[in-house]
């Protein structure tokens, strides 16, 4: 499911496919995903984790939650871990963040350009 927003937006695409769309505003920005990205790439090294492990790992929940059968229709903190996992896999240069198939695709709603008067 699709969802749209009328505000600032960031999507997540792996393999020509749009995965994840999240709002985004002052708390929840790129850096902010990066970030959240960031934490818990650390968190699963000082776990004892590979590289390796986290790749699959995240490549295999993206897959689990968005080609595969599902239950029910995630909610909001569970897009927000979808996000987290393609940005991990961003982070880790499974996917190419401005590829031409996959990475993130960041909107402005309409009238909230910087560059506008």
């Amino acid at each position: 499911m699709v969802k749209y927003i009328n505000s600032d937006s960031i999507s997540g695409y792996y393999k020509g496919r749009l995965i994840v769309t999240r709002k985004m505003n002052k708390e929840k920005d790129l850096e902010y995903w990066r970030s959240t990205a960031h934490n818990f790439l650390c968190e699963g090294l000082r776990k004892g984790h590979s590289i390796e492990f986290m790749k699959r790992f995240n490549i295999n929940f993206i897959k689990m939650v968005r080609y595969k059968e599902t239950i029910k229709q995630p909610k909001p903190e569970d897009w927000d871990t979808i996000m987290t996992a393609i940005m991990i896999l961003i982070k880790l240069k499974v996917i190419e963040e401005e590829g031409d198939r996959e990475g993130l695709l960041i909107m402005r709603a309409k009238g909230n350009h910087p560059c506008r008067n």
